[in-house]
């Protein structure tokens, strides 16, 4: 078989909807060679007295079962060396890098040659940008005539960039280049996502999807390194050892074939450490942790005061920042990697890049207890999550149920059947692809499978061909979906068929009812998320109908009452906003004030907020409010959404500390007062 064919059927057996034309612009072959490669393997396939590759009449490629055995059996021992034939510069050299970790003695130039697949003086240019990079963490990359080349320096540094170059190369999330690193039996993939999923039972938490995928490599290939390596000369680590996360994993490596030194049980404790929570099933703090739960309570005041949110349920709130902010402190401390976490888009999908600015403030208290700072990403990390938790503090987060593929045609049909379920299902987190001996051992690890043989199993099942066409792909992900209540469409197909029905008849209606499955299927698959890269102005919430001007002295309340009627006329905010805001303001101490002359009633959507709006009631002459505040401008905050005023809020506040502008405002008509606002802010 040649290396045409060979692309183009490892092309097709990993995207089996592909048609020629797919094919032609992939490859930069034109049809003519395209066929005339699967006829000639065609032939090959004849004397092997195999069924051969077919077109049906939508154009599909159907490749039979027992062709894509044969490839893979073939291929299984050389995949992840086929998988390294266009890698980037920098993927050889944290290659590079890793298999010297993976092998602690020494790595000759012929292996990295066997794996990188490019010319000897190529990898002796990757060496020396590998050698450069190693120095970064103050370790020696050296070269002996007689054995190869070697990493030497503190083992500490060794582990430390082990743990940065899986947090932000990608190549490291194929199990197929793992396995070509970590060839040792005792560390398998089922065996490292049972530990992980033994931590989360003990400590009664999940952590995040992003973290179990750094910890399913990381681990292994810490493992693998802890396993080869003599004895190392470190310093014990008494804070880690200190943390309930070091004794479960003592307990926890103490059920596996690992006999580890204490320095990677250490490790070991620090990679779950470090790694984020997505949930925390008990209400149980740790007594290590009790400084940061008190800076997170400062913390918590500061934004309250400086953003005049109510933060709900305040206990529930600074515990998931705690969640947050320990794995954080952990990184930052022993000056490990964030990660590759999408940050640009988080920020700009959520809308919190003011949060970013304000965090830098709120984060100085505990800056100055761990004694650095906080390095960009986390910040802009911890900023989302913060905006996040305020925003959705009554919304339920759903985790990603774990799916396990097993597979009875051979390990490399399960890796294939991964592939495709994986782009299939993106609500899925698939952590490995078994045999059916495996699955049965540590099925407890996962929420569903996908299998080609019946299983003796109590989680849902899903049998699926190793091989499908598109509409099998489509119509299995239908079906687990709904299974699973993850994605509900029958209502709406049935209310689409009830009206297709009124005017016209339907005489293949399995087929219509399909069809329509199909198509909301498809239609939803790349919903863009809102992504709006600059936050609202004040003018945004605030419509000219919402100003009023009055010359006349009345009581607070009754002035907060008439700033809030524009709101309550357009339903914006109900009765109880007005009297929360009002018994606030009544209360020593309260904080709604802005400047010398500005009051801002707000409250939450459990007392009257309904939609996002701001009204303005300015006083010629000034209002007298508790405490003895003298108020000119009244300006009613509702907002549904408690991370996207921020900008407002800020715009509002400037125009409080400007008096001229003040002056001009209670001098012109409603209009006018808002052509000025608009033309300041």
């Amino acid at each position: 078989m040649n290396e045409r064919i060979r692309k183009i059927l490892s092309l097709l057996i990993r995207n089996p909807e592909l048609k020629m034309s797919n094919l032609t612009a992939k490859l930069d072959l034109t049809k003519r060679q395209i066929n005339y490669a699967v006829n000639s393997f065609n032939e090959e396939l004849k004397i092997k007295k195999l069924p051969q590759i077919k077109r049906n009449y939508n154009g599909d490629f159907e490749i039979p079962l027992e062709v894509v055995q044969m490839l893979t059996s073939e291929e299984e021992q050389v995949d992840a060396h086929y998988l390294t034939d266009n890698l980037s510069e920098i993927d050889r050299v944290v290659l590079i890098l890793m298999m010297l970790i993976t092998n602690p003695s020494y790595v000759g130039l012929d292996h990295f040659g066997d794996l990188l697949k490019v010319s000897k003086s190529t990898i002796i240019d990757d060496i020396k940008y590998a050698k450069w990079l190693s120095e970064k963490y103050n370790l020696s990359l050296v070269y002996d005539r007689m054995n190869g080349y070697s990493l030497i320096g503190s083992e500490h540094r060794v582990l430390q960039m082990m743990s940065d170059i899986v947090h932000q190369y990608h190549i490291f999330q194929s199990e197929n280049i793992r396995d070509v690193l970590v060839v040792d039996e005792r560390v398998k993939e089922d065996s490292v996502v049972h530990l992980i999923h033994g931590m989360e039972q003990m400590l009664h938490l999940s952590y995040s999807d992003e973290s179990v995928d750094y910890l399913q490599v990381s681990i292994r290939f810490l493992v693998s390194r802890g396993l080869l390596q003599n004895t190392p000369d470190e310093e014990p680590r008494v804070d880690i050892r200190q943390t309930p996360e070091y004794k479960l994993v003592q307990i926890l490596v103490g059920d596996t074939q690992w006999q580890l030194h204490s320095v990677y049980l250490e490790w070991l404790t620090l990679l779950f450490l470090t790694s984020n929570i997505f949930e925390k099933k008990t209400t149980q703090d740790f007594d290590s942790d009790s400084q940061l739960h008190r800076l997170i309570q400062q913390m918590v005041d500061t934004f309250q005061n400086q953003t005049f949110i109510v933060v709900e349920d305040r206990e529930n709130f600074e515990r998931r920042i705690l969640n947050h902010l320990r794995p954080a402190c952990f990184r930052i401390k022993f000056n490990l990697s964030l990660g590759v976490y999408s940050l640009e888009n988080l920020i700009q999908d959520s809308n919190h890049a003011i949060l970013v600015d304000l965090m830098k403030e709120l984060i100085i208290p505990i800056e100055k207890w761990l004694g650095k700072a906080f390095p960009e990403d986390e910040l802009n990390l911890l900023s989302y999550y913060f905006g996040f938790q305020l925003t959705n503090h009554n919304q339920q987060q759903k985790k990603k149920p774990r799916a396990v593929v097993v597979c009875t045609n051979g390990v490399m049909v399960s890796k294939l059947m991964r592939e495709s379920l994986e782009k299939l299902f993106p609500e899925l987190h698939f952590l490995a692809a078994f045999s059916v001996r495996d699955f049965y051992q540590f099925q407890e690890d996962y929420d569903l499978v996908f299998t080609t043989a019946p299983l003796k199993t109590r989680l849902a099942q899903f049998i699926v061909d190793p091989i499908m066409t598109y509409k099998e792909q489509v119509s299995l992900r239908y079906r687990v979906l709904n299974d699973l209540g993850i994605d509900q469409i029958d209502q709406t197909v049935d209310s689409l068929i009830k009206i297709i029905q009124k005017y016209g008849n339907i005489s293949q209606m399995k087929n219509l009812k399909e069809e329509i499955q199909y198509f909301l299927l498809q239609a939803n698959e790349d919903s863009p998320l809102e992504n709006y890269k600059v936050l609202p102005s004040l003018t945004h919430y605030l419509k000219p109908k919402y100003i009023q001007i009055i010359d006349k002295k009345i009581s607070w309340k009754e002035a907060v009452i008439l700033a809030c009627q524009p709101l309550f006329e357009d339903r914006i905010i109900d009765g109880d906003f007005q009297k929360d805001c009002i018994k606030q303001i009544a209360e020593v101490g309260y904080s709604g004030y802005l400047g010398e002359r500005t009051c801002i009633p707000h409250t939450t959507v459990e007392h009257g907020v309904l939609k996002d709006g701001v009204s303005l009631l300015l006083a010629k002459q000034p209002i007298d409010f508790p405490d003895g505040h003298k108020v000119s401008l009244i300006m009613p905050l509702s907002f549904y959404d408690l991370t996207r005023h921020l900008r407002a809020i800020n715009q509002i506040a400037e125009i409080s500390d400007n008096p001229e502008l003040i002056d001009e405002l209670l001098a012109v008509n409603e209009v006018n007062a808002y052509q000025l606002i608009r033309q300041y802010t």
